[in-house]
């Protein structure tokens, strides 16, 4: 038998034992491709074919395709800012047109704030003032906002970018709102837009605004240019950091804020500067010229409490950080600082000072005092922190809180001193003032040319209070150690 016969044998053999087997396993369903590939009609929506046979446009201004940009400028021209903003956010093709129409002829118009002259711009309380004010303010808010809106896709470089088209547009309108309401308005319209247009930024970006700014203006160098020269020396130049850091950076920011813009302002120098900055900033000003005051803390005066609150809000800021910028030494070091600037204060008004600015400033002060054992700088401030606990223009319950605070004060503190010595000199310390300020006011009587006469009513009033702060002072320590 040949090759080819054998070869037709043993494939005939196969195909019979393939369909023995077959017939053996009819009753199981076999899968076929034909099973998983079926060939069927493709079924469509009627959405679909509604869409294949329409004419569908593809162009990004969907109705207003058949528009031309001259109406559509007519019509932005109609929309109020902060809707431009919410406009910008629809599609990137009304982005690039409210930008267009904001930079363009039309568009500055909507920018440029109208300002209207006030009879009388120097009386701020009148009532023309304060509603062109208002508008002014609502006017460069709502610009903020629009600002912020249209450029929130943009990286930070690209927003500040935008910013300084919009800062050249307002150039002339700032001159104008200088001359005519005041340069403190004009300034305060620039803070409310920045901090609009910041609002929820990153730490990182508000400090490249922080720096943008501060290059624009020519801020830092004027601040430098300040630093340089002695205190009071040029009061046109520290008016100008007082007004432009002010209303800028810091009154308009929120609470927990203001401190990284302090922190922004002050870390780049050396303490003594930063003590002359935040003076500069919160310090008293003449109520004529509105120039920065630097002695007047050297002379203890009843009519300079409110100058100290003011300044004590500056340091109250720096205590509210949350970001960990501020440590107890950097607020221990600049109170030290601010309270020797270009002369020494009066213990009385330092003592003053640290009670406005809080509880916490106050003991980090005052422990220092008595951790290096500056017992007598520590007994004149004590002494005068009591004399203000004790005023009999408080009322008794206050009177009372104050005394009570300053028993705690003095708890923390003996916690601090070396026991028992330190404790004893501080006890002998306050009394040697009581009987030294009570002797002089007898000496002050026996240097006068009227000898026979009574005591002056300033010195009897004088001797009077310091003998009823002796008094209570020995009573509540009395009390307090009787409870014991």
């Amino acid at each position: 038998m040949s090759n080819k016969e054998n070869v037709k044998v043993t494939r005939s053999k196969r195909s019979r034992i393939g369909e023995k087997r077959c017939r053996d396993n009819d009753d199981v369903a076999r899968p076929t491709i034909c099973g998983y590939m079926k060939c069927r009609k493709r079924k469509m929506s009627a959405r679909l074919l509604q869409k294949r046979e329409l004419k569908v446009e593809t162009t990004d201004k969907g109705a207003f395709s058949g528009i031309s940009t001259e109406v559509l400028f007519r019509i932005l021209q109609e929309i109020p800012l902060i809707s431009l903003g919410s406009l910008t956010l629809t599609s990137k093709y009304f982005r690039g047109m409210v930008l267009t129409y904001v930079y363009s002829k039309e568009g500055s118009k909507r920018v440029v704030p109208a300002i209207r002259a006030v009879p009388n711009s120097s009386d701020l309380n009148s009532l023309e003032y304060l509603l062109e004010s208002k508008k002014c303010h609502e006017h460069y808010r709502q610009l903020g906002i629009m600002l912020k809106r249209s450029t929130c896709l943009f990286s930070t470089r690209e927003r500040l970018a935008q910013v300084g088209k919009i800062l050249d547009q307002l150039r002339d309108s700032h001159v104008k709102i200088c001359s005519e309401l005041g340069s403190d308005l004009a300034y305060s319209c620039y803070g409310i837009f920045l901090h609009a247009f910041i609002a929820g930024w990153e730490d990182e970006e508000k400090i490249k605004a922080f720096h943008a700014i501060k290059g624009a203006s020519l801020l830092e160098e004027r601040i430098s240019h300040v630093l340089k020269s002695k205190p009071g020396t040029l009061p046109g130049y520290e008016r100008y950091v007082r007004v432009f850091c002010r209303e800028i950076f810091l009154n308009k920011a929120s609470s927990t804020d203001k401190s990284f813009w302090m922190a922004q302002i002050l870390k780049p120098f050396p303490m003594c500067f930063q003590a002359r900055l935040m003076y500069m900033l919160y310090g008293p000003t003449d109520s004529l010229t509105d120039d920065v005051t630097w002695s007047i803390f050297t002379v203890s005066t009843d009519q300079i409490t409110q100058d100290l609150f003011q300044l004590a809000k500056g340091m109250q800021m720096l205590q509210d950080d949350y970001r960990g910028l501020w440590s107890a030494d950097d607020l221990i070091s600049l109170f030290h600082e601010i309270t020797t600037i270009s002369t020494e204060w009066d213990t009385e008004n330092v003592a003053s000072f640290l009670k406005f600015c809080g509880d916490s400033l106050c003991c980090e002060v005052l422990g220092y005092k008595a951790v290096n054992g500056r017992i007598t700088d520590l007994s004149y401030i004590l002494y005068y922190l009591w004399q203000y606990c004790s005023r009999s223009t408080l009322s008794t319950i206050n009177i009372r809180k104050e005394q009570e605070w300053f028993v705690a004060l003095m708890n923390h503190l003996g916690k601090l001193l070396p026991k028992p010595k330190g404790h004893l000199d501080i006890v002998k310390e306050i009394f040697s003032l009581w009987e030294e300020y009570m002797m002089e006011t007898f000496e002050d009587h026996a240097a006068s040319t009227d000898s026979q006469q009574s005591l002056l009513d300033d010195d009897r009033m004088r001797f009077r209070d310091n003998l009823l702060s002796l008094t209570s002072l020995t009573t509540t320590l009395l009390l307090k150690e009787m409870k014991k």
